[in-house]
């Protein structure tokens, strides 16, 4: 459980060239009001799965002995905003299926070691409810149970993986709910004394009955080695 007050939060965005001429961006949104809030806010644009590796990895990288000490475990999150559907997501013409997504994850899951806070990630995608990254986790890390090459180096899984399910009752998402959405999710989880699946809850609950938006949480479990989803 991490007590926090704010977080750190990397919006990696890719909007289909459509979506850039009307100006449709979740990112611009949830930049504007997330940094109101207090939260430290930064924005990159993807455009092809090269974009996406590249940007992670350099996430990867971040260093938390920079912070003062009093702000040294503030958890840091990943959000990951594009379209897609039940099989993957998209970037530009590249699509990724869930084993690919997982592939380009691989700095955040196994190399943060030198940032000390908890590491969360946030899907808004169509299809993302069905996502199936939390079984490429799970799979990875009963795979280095058995296997004894110490070279493998252990997968880190993030404490909640948070996705988009659907809105108005169906199992797409519209960017307008998708974005008020995200809004209150970290506007609320900043209120919270701690990252709890209490809180969580109810803050998933209060979103859906609110926006008519299903937002669903992972949360990993250290002793089935499993993610709980809500």
């Amino acid at each position: 459980m991490t007590v926090i007050d704010k977080i750190r939060l990397f919006i990696i965005e890719c909007v289909d060239p459509m979506d850039l001429l009307q100006e449709r961006s979740e990112a611009t949104a949830l930049e504007k009001i997330c940094k109101a809030i207090g939260h430290e806010v930064a924005i990159l644009r993807a455009f092809c799965e090269q974009d996406l590796v590249k940007y992670l990895d350099y996430i990867s990288s971040i260093d938390g002995n920079y912070t003062a000490a009093n702000h040294g475990r503030v958890p840091l999150c990943i959000h990951i905003s594009a379209h897609g559907n039940a099989s993957g997501i998209s970037f530009g013409r590249d699509f990724l299926n869930w084993h690919r997504l997982f592939l380009a994850l691989s700095p955040i899951l196994k190399d943060m070691s030198q940032y000390n806070g908890e590491v969360l990630i946030s899907i808004s995608a169509c299809g993302a409810g069905q996502q199936k990254l939390v079984d490429e986790i799970e799979a990875e890390i009963a795979r280095y149970h058995v296997d004894s090459d110490s070279t493998n180096q252990h997968v880190e899984p993030p404490e909640y993986i948070f996705v988009t399910e659907g809105s108005q009752g169906k199992d797409v998402v519209y960017w307008d709910d998708a974005t008020v959405s995200w809004t209150v999710f970290y506007h609320q989880i900043s209120k919270l004394k701690a990252i709890n699946d209490e809180g969580i809850h109810l803050i998933l609950d209060d979103i859906e009955h609110a926006t008519k938006t299903l937002l669903r949480s992972f949360k990993w479990d250290t002793k089935t080695q499993k993610y709980v989803v809500y």
